[in-house]
């Protein structure tokens, strides 16, 4: 009798642990800069002194390399089709009402400290960007989600009036 009890308690951590294990791997990965998760087709491909990393999108990697030094954007993902793509050919779509980053219900957007309640006013993760491969594919995009469509080198204007704390 207790040779039978201890099976089914094996038997019954083994599948405990295996259950475990197999939803922490479907866990989405997460960036290392703002730690929401890095959607397959808005991630950025970046190098931080030479040391290669995935961020969520392209406002989070331009927020980062505004921020820091020696900051290299290798590759953006093209949006409609998770291929990744040359930055500075791509063609954004800016500020639409698609920013899979923002709209995370996880994303906190009330700072509570007692007997108030504060909105953040800062996000690195906004406005959204997102990058398509050709200017048209942009432009239908846009017609139906809103936002302004962009170049590479046109993504910086955003930056340029944005407080953002340099780590010197």
């Amino acid at each position: 009798m207790k040779m039978k009890t201890m099976s089914v308690l094996l038997l019954v951590v083994l599948a405990v642990t295996f259950f475990a294990l197999l939803s922490c791997s479907r866990k989405a990965a997460q960036c290392p800069l703002c730690e929401r998760d890095i959607h397959s087709h808005m991630q950025v491909s970046i190098k931080h002194n030479g040391i290669p990393m995935k961020t969520c999108c392209m406002t989070c990697a331009l927020t980062f390399q505004k921020q820091e030094k020696n900051v290299q954007i290798v590759t953006a993902t093209e949006f409609l089709t998770d291929k990744p793509i040359d930055p500075a050919k791509a063609i954004y779509v800016v500020d639409s009402d698609v920013s899979p980053c923002t709209q995370d219900p996880k994303v906190n957007k009330v700072l509570r400290e007692p007997h108030s309640a504060m909105y953040a006013c800062f996000d690195r993760c906004a406005p959204g960007m997102l990058a398509f491969k050709s200017e048209s594919d942009a432009m239908v995009f846009q017609k139906e989600h809103g936002g302004r469509v962009q170049s590479y080198a046109e993504l910086g204007n955003w930056l340029r009036g944005r407080e953002v704390h340099r780590h010197d």
